[in-house]
């Protein structure tokens, strides 16, 4: 093991300073990266172990963690164009393998993505209590239905990849969850705004209803008269509304800090595997410093 070092300094020793700083730069941004997933892997196991399980019916506004399972929504269902397979999500990669010449006659195959698309159609997740929506743009979907298979009798060959949430399938999903009321924002204002525009594109019926005088034109009291009617037809409007029942949504957070996950993986599950991946990314960044402080010494001549 000495030989193997002695060595390995005498090799350091040899490099100029480009190469020497170039190496230390490599080496320096693998323990940066090594640093952040560590932190970012471990936070998100905290973070699933901290926030409780809410009931759909019940839960609050805002970022909250629901367990349940997938149903398809009404109207036309849901299906993944490269195997036609009916589903609730979807997402596929599909890549062409290429032929690279090396040099020296040696040849290497890899494979090229050509095409990738991610599902973004709505979905419902029902805990029992009751329903919500889904809406997995931009969401971390993690799945255990995961398909390849290849297509060699065509040129260049083709690998399709395929991962699928069906319905049914349990989820764990963990986001922002607003009720369609927040997100509409429809307050009696906006609504009677709205109206006013309506009756505005009719002048004639306008008139008819408003221009007691009949001068062709509404004075200032007759126009007041008309926006009071527009009022209280906003008010009944948003009154109907409130006793309809409430649909929610849940979606990606607004902070950058609230991950927004969907996983047919249970929570602890989840949780262990982001601490493996926590404990792992410390262990490669005390060894991979260790090297890069030992390397520093060597080349400066501190034994």
């Amino acid at each position: 093991m000495q030989d193997w070092l002695a060595s390995l300094s005498i090799e350091i020793n040899k490099l100029t300073v480009t190469e020497f700083y170039i190496a230390a730069a490599v080496l320096s941004a693998i323990v940066i990266v090594l640093f952040y997933q560590m932190v970012k892997h471990y936070k998100y196991a905290r973070l699933l172990q901290n926030v409780p399980t809410a009931k759909i019916r019940s839960a609050p506004q805002g970022y909250v963690e629901l367990i349940g399972t997938t149903k398809l929504m009404d109207g036309p269902p849901i299906i993944s164009p490269i195997s036609g397979t009916r589903c609730v999500w979807f997402r596929y990669t599909i890549e062409e393998e290429v032929t690279e010449y090396e040099g020296k006659g040696r040849i290497k195959s890899r494979w090229k993505v050509i095409k990738k698309y991610n599902s973004d159609d709505i979905f419902l997740l029902d805990d029992s209590s009751d329903q919500c929506v889904i809406d997995p743009d931009d969401a971390n979907v993690i799945t255990k239905r995961k398909k390849r298979w290849y297509k060699q009798d065509s040129f260049p060959a083709r690998r399709y990849t395929e991962w699928t949430i069906l319905e049914g399938d349990y989820l764990y999903a963990l986001g922002h969850f607003q009720t369609v009321a927040s997100i509409e924002d429809s307050s009696i204002k906006n609504m009677m705004t709205s109206i006013l525009k309506e009756w505005k594109n009719d002048p004639n019926n306008l008139l008819h209803h408003y221009d007691k005088n009949g001068d062709g034109q509404l004075s200032q009291q007759e126009w007041e008269k008309a926006r009071h009617d527009a009022y209280q037809l906003a008010k009944a409007e948003i009154g109907a509304r409130a006793l309809e029942k409430s649909l929610s949504v849940l979606k990606v957070s607004p902070h950058k800090g609230q991950p927004f996950i969907l996983s047919t993986e249970s929570e602890a599950n989840l949780i262990k595997h982001n601490k493996r991946i926590a404990y792992a990314c410390l262990l490669a960044f005390y060894a991979i410093g260790v090297v890069l402080v030992w390397m520093i010494n060597q080349r400066i001549g501190i034994a």
